[in-house]
């Protein structure tokens, strides 16, 4: 009996994947690298990152974190994205925005859907993606994807940090 629980449970493991699942802590130098846009506002200690999707029709070079983990497929998934080039980095950082966000008790699973629809629904004129920096604005005034794409031109280094020194650091 113990052989075929092991032989059913061997057997769903390959057919689920769950054999080559992995899921990590940041590593040091990931956690050094956010610092220079996010600083300390993340709490690095809770953050995961999976090989796996988070939705089934996850294609496959999205990745995605909107309950606090990046998930990224198999092909995209590294043992430590400061390692990689600054186009992983960057998508990285984007990512580590909405465990940011999450952490900030934002439903980023919820207005990322919402954003989702109005692009679909505008026949992809809408781009949740783009933002006009307005001085002053701040930062938790953008929406999800905005901020995603600021925080990524900040570690880019193309416009200055409006993280770390806006007044108004969170919602």
């Amino acid at each position: 009996m113990l052989q075929l629980h092991l032989f059913i449970l061997s057997l769903l493991m390959r057919l689920l994947k769950l054999d080559q699942f992995r899921c990590r802590s940041l590593t040091a130098m990931e956690i050094q690298l956010c610092q220079s846009v996010f600083g300390n506002l993340i709490d690095y200690s809770q953050v995961k990152v999976m090989n796996h999707p988070y939705l089934p029709w996850q294609p496959q070079h999205i990745f995605m974190a909107p309950c606090g983990y990046i998930h990224v497929r198999n092909r995209h998934y590294l043992a430590d994205y400061s390692q990689a080039h600054r186009g992983y980095q960057a998508i990285f950082i984007h990512e580590m925005t909405h465990i940011l966000q999450h952490q900030h008790h934002i439903n980023v699973l919820l207005r990322g859907a919402v954003l989702q629809t109005a692009y679909f629904l505008s026949f992809k004129r809408y781009n949740p993606y783009h933002y006009r920096l307005i001085e002053a604005k701040p930062f938790f005034a953008y929406n999800i994807e905005q901020q995603g794409e600021i925080a990524k031109d900040i570690f880019l280094k193309k416009i200055d940090n409006i993280i770390l020194n806006s007044p108004h650091r969170s919602t």
